[in-house]
């Protein structure tokens, strides 16, 4: 049985490093229960099962990472405890230890970066070790007899490596820590060979970048162009909820929740990416009520929000969905970088107002705090509002830009009736 979300979420902070306490306590968690497991941290149904989906949303929403990267990062690094490595070969150990008190001292690197680096390279040099058969990494790239076989089983590292983490981006992290190490060990002629030389150059790389944000006014024309219900409900959906693209023809009516001051979508653990979790509805319920009004009146609606036509599905596919908003950014003479935007840059234009409502409230606080002869706004902030408030004055921030980007037509009656956590009044 499903158990309730881990309330003291809304107390993590968002940071990588802080969220390694989280971690340990899911670890020592898991290790209590399955005692007997092979795994060194839990697998996402479990933690689905025992409250933790959403250490999910915040490492893939605020990191780009899946929880397998995390676990990996936080085993390799040791956590808060004493460091652990994951090989036993003294002289290797004592080579990166050295290492990177080099990289400190002529690169600067800090604490975040040491930690990351270290964490990286542990990792590689504990799956060449078995791959291998053989940590003793110093003595074998002292060898050069060893080097097509070393070579190979390097190979064969990067290969899983891709095969375990969540993106390209995120493998190419730890290829090139464990590299930069074998570089600097040739470089200061330490070793006879570099046994990860080229190595990069045998894999296609399929770099994710972060889409460019649609513009306020990129948005603004979209609803202008916009003349249907399905055509405003791409604006509200991708832009304005935040939705990918998959998500929004998905939606059942079922998973939409109009209360009076907190309307939202509740996904389940099988219907996000992220895990389970609700999605606030702060601005477009008009959008939406005609969207619905426009459906019920099909006899045949299956209550999906963009069902499809096909009889073996009940909505329609992404590919679809990302086909229709392109063709209303074409009607509305809308592009980026030169190309026709998809659903991704209206999604990246929802975190850019997020962003900016939270850059308000952190203002407002500092406000409070100037008269306070305090220095620190987010300190301020965290302890003068309570995270209810914080949640409600972000939302509030952020219908406020909305009303700023959309025409006067977009915010009308429904909303009248369902907002009503418009007041500022804690910081007046």
């Amino acid at each position: 049985m499903t158990k309730e979300p881990n309330k003291g979420y809304h107390d993590w902070n968002h940071d990588l490093n802080a969220l390694q306490q989280v971690g340990e306590e899911i670890i020592e968690e898991w290790e209590q229960e399955r005692p007997q497991s092979t795994r060194d941290y839990p697998p996402v149904q479990w933690m689905a099962d025992n409250g933790y989906s959403h250490l999910r949303w915040i490492l893939r929403e605020k990191h780009d990472m899946g929880t397998p990267e995390f676990f990996i990062l936080l085993t390799s690094a040791g956590g808060t405890q004493e460091y652990e490595w994951k090989i036993d070969d003294v002289a290797t150990i004592e080579r990166v230890k050295t290492y990177i008190n080099d990289r400190i001292d002529c690169r600067g690197w800090g604490s975040t970066t040491t930690r990351t680096q270290r964490a990286q390279i542990n990792e590689i040099l504990h799956r060449f070790a078995t791959e291998y058969g053989d940590d003793k990494l110093i003595t074998i790239a002292n060898n050069p007899e060893l080097q097509t076989e070393v070579y190979e089983s390097f190979k064969e590292v990067v290969k899983r490596l891709r095969e375990d983490l969540t993106s390209d981006n995120s493998a190419h992290h730890y290829v090139r820590a464990g590299h930069r190490f074998f570089e600097w060990l040739d470089r200061s002629n330490r070793i006879a060979y570099d046994p990860m030389e080229n190595i990069e150059e045998e894999f296609r790389w399929e770099w994710k970048a972060e889409p460019t944000p649609l513009s306020p006014e990129q948005v603004r024309k979209l609803w202008i162009a916009a003349e249907t219900p399905e055509e405003r409900m791409l604006v509200v959906g991708y832009c304005i909820w935040g939705l990918r693209t998959k998500e929004l023809p998905a939606i059942h009516i079922d998973q939409i929740f109009l209360d009076a001051h907190d309307p939202h979508i509740k996904f389940d653990e099988a219907d996000r990416k992220n895990g389970e979790g609700q999605v606030s509805l702060i601005f477009g319920l008009d959008a939406f009520a005609d969207l619905v009004e426009n459906r019920a009146m099909q006899p045949s609606w299956n209550g999906y929000l963009f069902p499809s036509d096909n009889e073996n599905r009940s909505a329609l596919t992404g590919k679809q969905m990302r086909r229709r908003f392109k063709r209303l950014a074409r009607k509305a003479g809308v592009k980026i970088d030169g190309d026709v935007p998809t659903p991704k840059h209206g999604r990246a234009f929802f975190y850019n107002i997020q962003a900016d409502a939270e850059s308000v409230l952190l203002e407002m606080a500092g406000a409070i705090a100037e008269e306070q002869g305090a220095k620190d706004a987010k300190a301020v902030r965290d302890a003068y509002l309570s995270p209810e408030k914080r949640r409600k004055y972000r939302r509030i921030f952020f219908r406020r830009q909305i009303r700023q980007v959309l025409p006067e037509d977009a915010n009308t009656g429904y909303r009248k009736r369902i907002d009503s956590d418009s007041s500022l009044a804690d910081f007046m």
